[in-house]
Parts: C-alpha cells; sequence; structure tokens
C-alpha cells in the first residue's frame, strides 16, 4: 500500500477519493485544493502518489504535473478528470502522467489503477 496525496478542487471528491483509498490500505498524506498547494505538499510530504484532477484554480492540472515531474521525478502522478475524450488521454500520458482515472469514479477502478501504478505495471 502506497501513500498519497489528493488534489481537487472539490472538497467533496477529496472526501469521497480519501475514503476509497483508505478503505483499499493505503494512507492519505494530504490533501490540496489546486495546483500551486499541490505543489507545496509535494515538496513537504513526499507522497509516492498524487491524484490530481485536471481543471483547477490558479494552476491546471498539466502544468502542476509538469511541475511535479521536474523537480519530483519519481511520484507518480494518476490524473483524474471527467473528460474521457482521447486526445485529452493521450495528451496526459505524454505529460507523464502513471495512470489515469475518469469522473465519476468507481471504488475498484480508483483502488485498480492506483495499485497498478504503485506497482509499476505500465498503463
Amino acid at each position: 500500500m502506497g501513500t498519497v496525496l489528493v488534489v481537487d478542487d472539490s472538497a467533496l471528491t477529496r472526501y469521497l477519493l480519501t475514503q476509497i483509498l483508505i478503505s483499499g490500505g493505503h494512507e492519505v498524506v494530504g490533501e490540496a485544493g489546486d495546483g500551486v498547494e499541490a505543489l507545496q505538499k509535494v515538496g513537504e510530504l513526499k507522497p509516492e502518489v498524487v491524484i490530481l484532477d485536471m481543471i483547477m484554480p490558479k494552476m491546471k492540472g498539466l502544468e502542476t504535473l509538469n511541475k511535479i515531474r521536474a523537480t519530483n521525478p519519481d511520484t507518480k502522478v494518476i490524473i483524474c478528470t471527467g473528460d474521457t475524450q482521447e486526445y485529452t488521454v493521450r495528451n496526459v500520458v505524454r505529460s507523464g502522467a502513471s495512470g489515469f482515472i475518469t469522473k465519476p469514479f468507481k471504488k475498484e477502478a480508483v483502488l485498480g489503477e492506483v495499485g497498478a501504478v504503485l506497482a509499476g505495471i505500465p498503463r
């Protein structure tokens, strides 16, 4: 099981993801409501995995992903979004995301993706 930082501008989404992750045996080390806060917490908390929303205030998900990659290349980032268009998925993967979860999310999908990413299974 791994340490996870949950990043989403919706407090409800952060709560739901946290409950799912805890039920799967993961440790949620923190939460952030935007990309700027996420970068600060990644530096402080050193999570193994960041679950990162695409659309947030202050800094969008892809910009946040690129900055995490530049400063913490070993941190795995799973993008969480309601946009399932093929272009979006390809762009996220090209940007260095370790995984992808779609909203509305299901418990099994979240835990499966986090488990696969932690195990190093290519997505």
